[in-house]
C-alpha cells in the first residue's frame, strides 16, 4: 500500500501550517499533475473550508461519525478537499481518522493532512500519517514548541521528513538554517520568506501558487513539492552554473528527500 499520507504539523498557531498544506496540495495538483486529497484535521478550529470558501454542509466530523468519506469530499482548484466543521455538537472519535482516510490511499497520489496545534488533537493526525513535515517560524518560542510535535512523532514511530521554515521576516534576528538543524536534528527542506502578496491570496481565497506563479513563495513551494513527488527541481541558467559548494543546504536536503521517494517506489 502507498505510503502517501503526509501531515503538516506544529504545536503553535499562527505559523502558516494550514497555508503550507493548502499550497502544497495546490502545487502538487496544478504544477505536477498529482491526484491529491486535502484533509482538514484541525478538529476544533478548522480553517481550510474558510480559506477555500466551501459550504461545509457535510464534513470530516460527519465521516468520523459514520458517514462515508466520499460524501464529504469537495473540489476546489483541482484539489479534492475534506473540510472539518467549526461547530459540531455530537461526540466524535478522532482516533478513527486513520481508518477513515486509509481506505482512500489507492485513489490518490498524496493525502495531505492539515493538523491542529492542539497537543491532544495532534496525536491521531500523526498516527494516521505515513510521514510528517514540521512547520515552524525561525524564532525560539515557535521552534521549541514545534519540537514537541517531533517528540510525539518519534514516540509513535512516524517518520519526520523535514522542517519547513515559514514566515521568515528578519534573518538577522532569527535562527538561521544551521541553528535550526543543530537544535532539532532534523533537515530543513524549505525556507519561505514572508510576502505581502499572501494577504491578497487569502483575501481572494486562492492559493498563491495559482495567483502569482513567479512569487518567491510559489517558487519555494514548487521546490518542496518536486522533492515530495520525486520530480526533478527546475533550475534556471544561474542555478545551473553555481558551483556545488555554493548550493543551498535546503536544496541538498530536498535531493535526499527526492531520493527517498524513488527508493519507496521499490519497497
Amino acid at each position: 500500500m502507498k505510503n502517501n499520507i503526509i501531515a503538516f504539523v506544529s504545536i503553535k498557531g499562527g505559523v502558516g501550517k494550514t497555508t503550507i498544506a493548502l499550497e502544497t496540495a495546490a502545487s502538487l495538483v496544478n504544477d505536477f499533475g498529482k491526484r491529491v486529497l486535502l484533509v482538514d484535521a484541525n478538529f476544533s478550529a478548522p480553517n481550510i473550508g474558510l480559506y477555500l470558501d466551501l459550504t461545509n454542509e457535510k464534513t470530516l466530523h460527519d465521516a468520523l461519525s459514520g458517514l462515508k468519506l466520499h460524501n464529504v469530499i469537495y473540489e476546489s482548484y483541482g484539489i479534492d478537499v475534506v473540510p472539518a466543521s467549526m461547530y459540531y455538537n455530537n461526540p466524535i472519535d478522532i482516533f478513527q481518522l486513520k481508518k477513515t482516510i486509509s481506505k482512500f490511499k489507492p485513489r490518490y497520489d498524496f493525502i495531505i493532512i492539515d493538523s491542529s496545534p492542539n497537543y491532544e488533537e495532534l496525536k491521531p493526525v500523526i498516527e494516521a500519517a505515513d510521514k510528517i513535515f514540521l512547520i515552524t517560524s525561525p524564532d525560539n518560542v515557535t521552534l521549541t514548541t514545534t519540537l514537541k510535535a517531533a517528540k510525539i512523532a518519534k514516540e509513535q514511530k512516524t517518520p519526520i521528513e523535514g522542517i519547513i521554515v515559514n514566515r521568515i521576516r528578519s534573518p538577522r534576528h532569527e535562527f538561521n538554517l544551521s541553528e535550526i538543524e543543530n537544535l532539532s536534528k532534523i533537515p530543513v527542506i524549505g525556507k519561505i520568506k514572508d510576502h505581502k502578496k499572501m494577504a491578497q491570496a487569502l483575501k481572494e481565497k486562492k492559493p498563491i501558487t495559482l495567483l502569482d506563479f513567479s512569487n518567491p513563495i510559489s517558487k519555494e513551494i514548487r521546490n518542496i513539492c518536486s522533492a515530495i513527488g520525486g520530480e526533478q527541481e527546475k533550475e534556471n541558467f544561474f542555478t545551473k552554473i553555481i558551483p556545488k559548494n555554493f548550493i543551498k543546504k535546503e536544496k541538498v536536503n530536498r535531493e535526499f528527500l527526492r531520493n527517498r521517494f524513488y527508493e519507496s517506489q521499490f519497497l
